[in-house]
């Protein structure tokens, strides 16, 4: 009966571990959950339509939350041939670089991340994967034997996985690309019409039966925050770290110097993630490999290398500065489109990665540093949350979490 008991039990066990159903996101008629960047869309009897005039490019967007590691499926079918695709750990950024008298809320938006993508005029281009706006297409031509079992102008089957740096895209369960790459691990869902190089005014993408998998994030995360207090962690300076509602909250002491809030524990190879809001003005960041040592006023100098966080837009939010040393490990490009990544006054996330001198960190799924360091200098120590000087403004933190 024991041995009975305990086989369920880990039966439960790892069905949770791995456990993942299916939800459905088709949209209903009022779109509500998804969000329309240009183009005419419309849902009936289930079916979703997305017109687009002539060389428009529209989207879909679904607003409701963001996938890490996830599977999507969806069925597609274009009454006339023409270009669509599912994107997916994907951003909606402004345009860079910026032209002659554009600013970042003037310019216009275009979409970054991974595609599915879905060429009805070209058999071989439906199932091949593109980086949108980036490298161009990953995978140029989908495998035939997935792109043979596309039916012209009827409904066929698309399903993408994506489980940490592998991406996998089916056409009607048969493998049609495979690729392994890491410069987008999060990022929305969207659906596109693209009416590129069109004899007609315009085009219809249809879309049904749209469903998700959401396995969240891959590997075995373990927290280094446990929501109620700092427990794990060592406050250094005269800063004013507290707990509120399960966030970290940091402000400026009545000095406006200096102050960090590190862990105890230290750590070499790692993937290190959290979440943040700035509450305005100031300089912040998430530090590794570090170490503090107090001057006799109390003062504490840190050692150590700092995952940039700061409110500036375009942000260096991302880049590696190492403190007291070298300074910017690779100075921050305001061209790029992951100085785009932040986003104001809201909630972001940073991770982290080093294994050896390898260096690489993401800004809300992005990709934004890929470092190769000849130069090392640092190669252990613990984490760190920053307020520097003139952050007075202050800034929360969540959903700290570390990989090893």
């Amino acid at each position: 009966m024991r041995m009975m008991a305990t086989m369920a039990l880990l039966a439960v066990l790892c069905g949770m571990a791995g456990a993942a159903d299916w939800e459905s996101i088709t949209p209903g008629a009022d779109l509500a959950g998804w969000k329309a960047e240009g183009g005419e869309w419309t849902v009936t009897d289930g079916v979703l339509s997305g017109k687009a005039a002539k060389d428009q490019n529209c989207w879909l967007v679904y607003q409701k939350r963001e996938f890490a590691d996830f599977e999507i499926e969806v069925e597609f079918r274009t009454p006339v041939p023409t270009n669509g695709g599912v994107q997916f750990r994907s951003l909606w950024l402004p345009r860079v670089p910026l032209k002659d008298g554009e600013t970042v809320d003037t310019a216009p938006k275009q979409m970054y991340g991974y595609q599915a993508g879905i060429e009805t005029r070209e058999r071989a281009a439906t199932g091949r994967l593109v980086d949108e706006n980036g490298r161009g297409p990953l995978v140029k031509d989908a495998a035939e034997a997935a792109y043979m079992t596309l039916k012209q102008k009827d409904w066929n089957t698309m399903r993408v996985v994506a489980r940490g740096g592998s991406i996998e895209i089916y056409l009607h369960d048969v493998l049609a690309a495979k690729f392994e790459d890491e410069a987008y691990i999060s990022g929305c869902i969207a659906l596109q019409s693209f009416a590129f190089d069109q004899q007609e005014p315009f085009a219809v993408m249809e879309y049904r039966n749209i469903r998700v998998k959401d396995y969240g994030r891959n590997g075995e995360w373990r927290a280094l925050f446990n929501g109620k207090d700092f427990d794990g962690w060592k406050k250094w300076g005269e800063e004013d770290w507290s707990v509120k509602d399960g966030i970290i909250d940091g402000h400026s002491g009545p000095k406006k110097s200096e102050g960090y809030l590190a862990t105890v524990e230290t750590f070499k190879d790692f993937r290190v993630r959290g979440g943040f809001k700035m509450l305005g003005a100031g300089n912040y960041g998430l530090f590794y490999h570090s170490s503090i040592t107090l001057k006799e006023d109390g003062y504490p100098v840190i050692s150590g290398l700092q995952g940039e966080v700061a409110p500036d837009y375009p942000s260096p939010t991302g880049w590696v500065y190492e403190s007291y040393k070298r300074g910017w490990l690779v100075k921050p490009d305001p061209n790029a489109p992951a100085a785009m990544a932040l986003r104001r006054n809201e909630w972001n996330e940073i991770e982290i990665r080093t294994a050896g001198n390898h260096v690489t960190t993401w800004v809300n799924g992005m990709r934004t540093l890929d470092l190769v360091d000849e130069k090392q200098l640092l190669t252990e120590g613990f984490f760190a949350l920053q307020l520097h000087a003139g952050g007075a403004e202050g800034i929360l933190w969540k959903d700290l979490y570390v990989l090893k």
